[in-house]
Order: structure tokens, then C-alpha cells, then sequence
């Protein structure tokens, strides 16, 4: 069975509250409605002082989809762990287990905006510190309180260097890497032996599949749809400088730049299909339905081309 992974953000030009209103609410249909339907997981993030709507809370995010699901995964990618209370953040994620019979994936990192540190005033110095002081007070809140997963929460330290991987071994946890890091993967298992504990890594494959949207005509769907894909990929492109991420274009500026780097993709169904069946190990089919506040009749389309036709041709 195929790995099939929504993406929701609920960020739109200008935020508005009506738009996000309606983007909540679609997401929840989407993965409720997608769930008996072969979706096996939707993926959250967190971001602040965007002014556009990006999701803020990804525990709260997660829980309202799992409060309306029964199988269904929902991933963290990834709480900015510095900016929560140590204890608050444990207290959430441990509620989110209990609720969804341990359904939470969370990955924890550092994020790399002063603006969200300077926001909920918390020192951008001092990050790396602060990460440190948040996984040894969460596991020992977790140890004391008691979770519905045992020892704890599926929880994974996220990043891509080597300080990532020096501190989810050190912690015994397991590791996400944000882009397929193969060295590093081997570093952290080689620090994992050191210490006597099991190692766990999440990565990318060695190719970049980035995040699809079906449609039987994507030309068609580029010319009329793509403003809002080229509005995400500039906003989420211009925080940072380097490429933070499988999904950061710096400097991109164009439709075209975008088309270009395979981060975002159009295809139609039968493209999806045989691409995956010439593939030995193609990994999760990402879909991004609602990116940069798409329509939602329009997201809905492009759910139902992968439930409805690509799904089954791959059984």
C-alpha cells in the first residue's frame, strides 16, 4: 500500500480569517473524507508572525484531524521546539497520544527565524540550549505522568546537521533528516552504537519527488492555478537565505523558477502511476492540496484523481 501524505498549512495572501476559516475547515473534510479512501497520514508545521495564516499550533492542528480520524497519522514537521514550555509542550503532545491512541508523530527543531524567536521573545541564541533544556524536561515529564505510548510519544529530533544528530543520540531519539543527508544518517547510527541504543532515522530519498498536485491537464492547471503555488513558493523561499529544506527555494522569483525545481509539481494521474511503478523505492506520495489557498473545489479534484484513480491502479 502506497505512503500517502496531505500537507496543510492554511496559509493564504493576506491571511484573511474567512479564507482560513475555509481552509480549516476543507482540511478536516479532506483527511476525514480521504482516510477510508487510502490517505494514511497528513503532515503540519509552525510558523509564526507570518501574517498569512500559517499554522501556528501544529498539536492543535494534529489533534483536530485525529479527532476526526480512526487510522489516520498525523506528523508534526515540525514543532519550533525552543519557542514552547517544556512541560506545556509535553502536556499537549501526551492529551494528542491519549485522544488518538498514540496516532502523533511529533519531529521537534530549532527553526531558523529570528522574527518567530523575537516574536514570542524568546532569545535566538541561546536556541540550542534551550532545545536541550526541552527534551530533558519533556522526557522526564512524560517518565513521571505516564503516556499512552510507551516509554513516550513517537517524538524525533529534526534537522540536518551534525549538532542534529549529536542530540537525538544523546537524548536516544530517533532522528528526522530535512533532506537525504546519507552521511549524516550514518554519523548519528555510528554515535547510536556508541551509546548502546537502537537507531531510528526519517529521510528523503535520494530523489527529490517534492510536493504533487494532480490534474488531467497541468498545463491548464499551471496557467490558472499556479499564482497561488508561485505565492507559497516565494514567501516560504524568501525566509531564509539557504536552502533550509526539500521545500526552500531562495531567490525564486518566477512561475517558470518554480515549474523548474520539481519542488512543486503538476502532473496528471497517469504520469503519478508510472512513475511510482518504474520506481523501486519511490517513498511517500506528497500532496499538497490546499497550497497558497487554493480553491477548494479545486483541491478536492485533485484528492479524488488520487483516490479514485491512482490508488487503485497501484493496489
Amino acid at each position: 500500500m502506497a505512503l500517502t501524505v496531505l500537507r496543510f498549512n492554511f496559509a493564504s495572501p493576506g491571511g484573511d480569517p474567512r479564507t482560513q476559516s475555509r481552509l480549516v475547515s476543507a482540511a478536516l473534510e479532506l483527511a476525514q473524507w480521504g482516510e477510508p479512501r487510502g490517505i494514511t497520514s497528513i503532515s503540519v508545521d509552525e510558523h509564526h508572525a507570518t501574517g498569512q495564516g500559517w499554522s501556528c499550533n501544529p498539536i492543535m492542528a494534529a489533534a483536530m484531524f485525529l479527532a476526526r480520524t480512526s487510522t489516520l497519522i498525523a506528523s508534526v514537521d515540525c514543532a519550533l521546539g525552543p519557542l514552547w514550555n517544556p512541560v506545556r509542550l509535553a502536556e499537549d503532545i501526551a492529551l494528542v497520544d491519549n485522544m488518538s491512541c498514540g496516532r502523533l508523530y511529533t519531529t521537534v527543531g530549532l527553526g531558523y527565524r529570528e522574527i518567530e524567536y523575537d516574536s514570542l521573545g524568546v532569545d535566538f541564541g541561546r536556541r540550542g540550549r534551550l532545545m536541550d533544556e526541552l527534551l530533558t524536561r519533556m522526557l522526564a515529564q512524560w517518565a513521571d505522568s505516564g503516556t499512552w505510548t510507551r516509554p513516550h510519544p513517537m517524538l524525533f529530533v529534526g534537522g540536518g546537521v551534525r549538532a542534529t544528530a549529536q542530540r537525538a543520540a544523546r537524548f536516544g531519539l530517533p532522528l528526522s533528516l530535512v533532506d537525504h543527508l546519507p552521511d549524516l544518517a550514518d554519523y548519528y547510527r555510528g554515535l547510536c552504537a556508541e551509546a548502546g541504543i537502537t537507531p531510528i532515522v526519517l529521510m528523503p530519498g535520494p530523489a527529490n519527488r517534492g510536493m504533487i498536485y494532480l490534474h488531467e491537464d497541468p498545463d491548464r492547471a499551471w496557467a490558472e492555478y499556479g499564482e497561488h503555488i508561485l505565492w507559497e513558493a516565494v514567501t516560504y523561499g524568501g525566509w531564509s537565505v539557504e536552502q533550509r529544506s526539500l521545500m526552500h527555494l531562495p531567490g525564486v522569483r518566477t512561475l517558470d523558477e518554480v515549474r523548474a525545481s520539481q519542488r512543486y509539481r503538476i502532473l496528471t494521474p497517469d504520469e503519478l502511476i508510472a512513475e511510482v511503478r518504474g520506481s523501486d523505492r519511490y517513498g511517500p506520495i506528497v500532496m499538497h492540496p490546499l497550497v497558497g489557498g487554493m480553491p477548494v473545489e479545486e483541491a478536492w479534484k485533485s484528492v479524488e484523481l488520487l483516490t479514485g484513480t491512482v490508488l487503485p491502479a497501484l493496489g
